[in-house]
């Protein structure tokens, strides 16, 4: 199979045995050596040292929060200009359409019960 001709490609074929170390005889992996576990399924009390790890303030990106908040409905606003090989992205904001609540609702008609017999 290797250096077949196949729809006008070459397929190369490659045969890899992992390497066996001295210490393990056993031909498949080994899960590795629960030093963490307490992650998993934590205990009544953290174990001796743990701390917990502090999250950094969230990144707030003003110049976005701004050209989010100057689209204005009913309007298109060009996001990326077209070029020869790339599209144009444009947006049309969307103006909220009210909700008419008092529509017809289709009525659920409720099945009889069988009789007992």
């Amino acid at each position: 199979m290797h250096e077949t001709q196949i729809c006008g490609g070459t397929v190369k074929c490659y045969f890899a045995q992992a390497p066996s170390s001295d210490e393990n005889t056993e031909p498949h992996l080994q899960p590795p050596i629960p030093d963490k576990q307490f992650l998993i399924s934590p205990p009544a009390s953290p174990p001796v040292g743990w701390e917990p790890v502090h999250e950094g303030k969230p990144c707030v990106n003003y110049d976005l929060l701004t050209a989010l908040a100057k689209l204005t409905p009913g309007q298109s606003h060009e996001l990326h200009a077209a070029s020869d090989n790339q599209p144009g992205i444009i947006v049309h904001i969307c103006e909220d359409q009210p909700v008419d609540r008092s529509a017809n609702k289709p009525q659920i008609v409720q099945t009889r019960c069988p009789e007992r017999t």
